[in-house]
């Protein structure tokens, strides 16, 4: 499939996948749509299909706002996301945490312990392990 997906970029607010199925009608089967903030890509079947587009849609209006039709470049996308659900098709029932010790085996006890202190009641558990992760922490926090 190399070459046949398609960056659309400047898609105007609250575009959906039928007005790009619109837009890039007569150009080919579309295998899949994926729209993000501001930009999307399309998946065509066929890369001279995905060519086509380009050449004639380009800064072309869709919505109302001019957009940039191009090609995509870096990683298919689409392969990841089948393998990946055939993963968790295969493997339904596990969690994440079961991925992560099949990795990196069991969680082990260590006689290190991190003692929090004067901590505000509004922050979560969450940021402050994030804020422990960072490597300017060393210079702010106190190892006893």
């Amino acid at each position: 499939m190399v070459g046949s997906r398609v960056y659309v970029g400047g898609l105007p607010f609250g575009v959906r996948d039928r007005d790009l199925e619109k837009f890039f009608k007569g150009f080919g089967r579309i295998r899949d749509i994926l729209i993000k903030n501001g930009y999307g890509f399309v998946e065509f079947e066929d890369y001279r299909d995905a060519d086509d587009a380009v050449y004639e849609l380009n800064g072309k209006e869709l919505l109302g706002e001019r957009v940039v039709v191009e090609p995509a470049r870096g990683i298919d996308r689409s392969a990841d996301r089948y393998r990946r659900d055939r993963y968790y098709e295969r493997d339904r029932g596990r969690s994440r945490y079961d991925d992560y010790s099949y990795r990196y085996g069991p969680p082990t006890r260590t006689e290190y312990r991190l003692v929090v202190e004067n901590l505000s009641s509004r922050i979560s558990w969450q940021k402050v392990a994030y804020r422990g992760q960072s490597p300017r922490c060393s210079a702010v926090c106190d190892v006893v």
